[in-house]
């Protein structure tokens, strides 16, 4: 995948020796998100990630964010879509969510996932993207990629190169 100035990111499949940098980057993320909903930010279990439905993303060899994506009976849920703050901006969180929205197009499932309230960037870009609320709680918003929306812009991104 490139980016909007036409630089590639790769990914692939994270190992047992990303977790300091999953942890680090969870925290560079969430960190100020779940202090301003719950007034404390937890450090991730390095144990607990979930390494067989995470991916990293590389540029240039050096790790700059990671998904974590699950399937479930009736949809694919995006559970982590992380890019160091240092590297946003340049389109590669748009490509990463593409590229899922096309994994959950092949398998025939729906795309969901959730944001923080605080996390109001992270909402509107994927409000941007096409997603549209489902539900909400007091601590998070439930998204969903429609699945005509979602048909379509797989065979969009399909017809135009990355």
């Amino acid at each position: 995948m490139a980016d909007h100035l036409g630089r590639m990111i790769n990914l692939r499949h994270a190992t047992p020796a990303d977790s300091l940098f999953l942890a680090a980057l969870e925290r560079d993320v969430m960190e100020t998100h779940t202090l301003a909903l719950w007034g404390q930010f937890h450090p991730a279990v390095l144990s607990a990630f979930d390494l067989s439905n995470t991916r990293v993303a590389l540029f240039d060899g050096q790790a700059v964010g990671y998904l974590m994506v699950e399937r479930e009976d009736r949809h694919l849920r995006l559970r982590k879509l992380y890019l160091a703050p240092g590297v946003q901006g340049r389109g590669w969180g748009r490509q990463l969510l593409a590229l899922v929205r096309r994994e959950a197009d092949a398998a025939n499932l729906t795309l969901r996932l959730s944001v923080l309230r605080p996390n109001v960037r992270a909402l509107a870009f994927y409000q941007r993207e096409g997603m549209i609320e489902t539900e909400s709680t007091a601590d998070r918003i439930f998204l969903e990629m429609p699945r005509a929306r979602l048909s379509a812009d797989v065979l969009e991104s399909a017809a135009s190169p990355l």
